[in-house]
C-alpha cells in the first residue's frame, strides 16, 4: 500500500536517519504489553530504532494469537557512547512492576547479549531481592506483526500516513530512528525543546506542530 500525506512532510528523509555515529549495540526486554515501550525507547536520545516481537519460548514462528512460551518483548539498538546500557536498564526498572510474577505473556525478563550486559543485570537483581524479573541469555526474537509496530503513532492516522508517505516499505518504517522518535513523542515520552528537532523527524512546519501539540497534552513534563 502507498501512502501520501504530503501536507506533514517536507518529502525528504529525515536528518535523524541519515546521522550514523558508530557502530550500534542492541538491547532487550520484555516488561509487559510491548506498546509501551516501544515509545518509551524509542524517545531516548541514543536509541537508533526499535521493533517489537516475541523472545523467551521454545516455539520456532511465534504469533500474537499463538504465543505458546514467548513474551512480548522489546529490542532496540542504540548508540553506547550516547546512552549506555546502565541507563536503558534503570529505563526498564523504572517502568513497570519488576517484583510482579505475571503471566508467561507479560512477565519481566531480561536477554542478556554480552557478559558486560550479564554483569550489570544481575548486579541489579542482586541489589533488589524482591524483583521477580527473569535473566536469560539472548537467542532469538522473532518480530511482532505490522500492526503492533509503533503502535501509538498508527492510532494518529495523518501522522502514521505522513511517516508511511516517506517509508512504504515497513521494514524501513519499523526501522527508521525517526519513527521511533515520533512514535515516542505521540506517547508523551522523550523532551522536545527545540524546532529543530521537530524538523530532524522530516516533518514540515504543520506537522512538527501537529506532533508537539500532541507531545505537550501527554507529556507528564507539560502537566499543570
Amino acid at each position: 500500500m502507498i501512502f501520501n500525506n504530503p501536507s506533514l512532510i517536507t518529502g525528504d528523509i529525515p536528518a535523524l536517519d541519515r546521522t550514523n555515529l558508530s557502530e550500534t549495540k542492541t538491547a532487550t526486554f520484555s516488561m509487559g504489553c510491548f506498546w509501551g515501550p516501544d515509545a518509551l525507547f524509542g524517545a531516548l536520545p541514543g536509541v537508533v530504532r526499535t521493533r517489537v516481537g516475541y523472545a523467551g519460548g521454545k516455539e520456532s514462528s511465534p504469533t500474537y494469537r499463538n504465543l505458546g512460551g514467548h513474551t512480548e518483548t522489546i529490542q532496540l539498538d542504540y548508540y553506547p557512547e550516547v546512552i549506555g546500557y546502565v541507563e536503558l536498564l534503570d529505563t526498564f526498572l523504572n517502568n513497570h512492576d519488576v517484583t510482579s510474577n505475571m503471566s508467561t505473556q507479560y512477565r519481566s525478563m531480561i536477554f542478556y547479549h554480552h557478559e558486560e550486559q550479564a554483569s550489570l543485570a544481575f548486579k541489579t537483581k542482586e541489589e533488589d531481592p524482591s524483583m521477580a524479573t527473569i535473566i536469560r541469555r539472548y537467542s532469538l526474537f522473532h518480530l511482532a506483526e505490522d500492526y503492533h509496530q509503533k503502535y501509538h503513532l498508527s492510532t494518529n492516522r495523518s501522522l502514521y500516513k505522513a511517516f508511511r508517505s516517506i517509508y512504504p516499505e515497513m521494514k524501513d518504517f519499523v526501522y527508521s530512528t525517526a519513527v521511533a522518535r515520533a512514535n515516542g513523542y505521540v506517547s508523551g515520552y522523550g523532551e522536545i525543546s527545540s524546532e529543530g528537532e521537530l524538523e530532524a523527524l522530516g516533518l514540515n512546519e504543520t506537522g512538527g506542530r501537529l506532533i508537539y501539540e500532541i507531545w505537550r497534552r501527554a507529556s507528564p513534563a507539560c502537566s499543570p
